[in-house]
């Protein structure tokens, strides 16, 4: 899992943060509001403006990435398509993308500014309570910068109590690609775990399994697609459990003691395991 990584100013945790520029320029924006902004050359320049609300991605690059405008239309449908997930409009504030032109010069970057950091193609992380994603030029680059866009969505509505590491990785997941890549990518590990038995979900996949896990270095490829699938079940209203995950996103984004999603689904839905079993057969 790729979670978001805070840090302080000198150890590396679980967020941290970068940003210089040379030129901001407006590449996608409304009349009044400015969703992307874009600078051509980031190294050893200033501090970009930061006007909360008014920006979301501020990219950071040397050379613009092939199918840049494609990117950023991919990535402008995100803030709507995570309010519907929330219930609630999504908190849209800056967020700096610094896009390294190669794994050399990215990893380089992080030997220097986080070597504790884990070596994968892209990051979210806060430094002093400001978020950016770092990523690198490639084929991979929509679904990586996807993947933590999403992360940096989460981090900025979900701030008095943080969203579960499970669920903010599972939502990842869900963004990043296609229904029908997504699975085939996790389908396919989901069901070698489940064998032929279709009567009881296996313990690493249970949603208390999941719930369990704080950190990242204690999950694997099980643990993405057990997520990812839990994510997709309970966004579909045809298993009777939306409206319980709804009101437990709107208590812990208003700080509330929330507890556990699964503790909620039991009693609300006893045979919510049952459900989610069914929705696998259909993945």
């Amino acid at each position: 899992m790729v979670s978001p990584v805070i840090t302080p100013d000198r150890t590396f945790d679980h967020y941290w943060h970068i940003s210089r520029r040379t030129v901001l320029r407006s590449v996608i924006g409304g009349t009044s509001s400015l969703l992307f902004a874009a600078s051509g050359n980031w190294a050893g320049a200033t501090e970009p403006s930061l006007t909360a609300g008014k920006q979301w991605l501020q990219f950071h690059y040397t050379t613009a990435p092939r199918g840049f405008e494609e990117i950023l239309a991919e990535l402008k449908q995100l803030p709507p398509r995570l309010s519907e997930v929330y219930g609630s409009p999504a908190i849209v504030r800056a967020v700096n993308v610094l896009i390294f032109s190669d794994r050399q010069q990215y990893f380089a970057h992080l030997e220097k500014t986080l070597p504790k950091a884990p070596r994968r193609n892209s990051l979210f992380i806060v430094r002093s309570g400001r978020p950016t994603i770092l990523a690198v030029q490639g084929a991979t680059l929509l679904q990586d910068l996807t993947h933590e866009a999403v992360h940096s969505l989460n981090h900025l509505t979900f701030r008095n109590t943080s969203m579960p590491l499970w669920m903010d990785e599972g939502l990842a997941e869900w963004a990043e690609d296609s229904v029908e890549q997504q699975s085939r990518v996790h389908g396919k590990a989901l069901r070698q775990l489940l064998g032929g038995q279709r009567l009881l979900l296996p313990e690493p996949i249970s949603l208390t399994a999941l719930e369990k896990i704080k950190s990242t270095t204690r999950a694997d490829a099980v643990d993405y697609a057990a997520s990812w699938a839990w994510c997709r079940f309970l966004l579909s209203k045809k298993y009777g459990c939306r409206g319980v995950w709804n009101r437990y996103l709107q208590d812990i984004r208003g700080g509330q003691q929330a507890g556990r999603l699964s503790h909620r689904l039991v009693l609300t839905v006893p045979d919510y395991e049952q459900r989610f079993l069914r929705f696998l057969t259909s993945i």
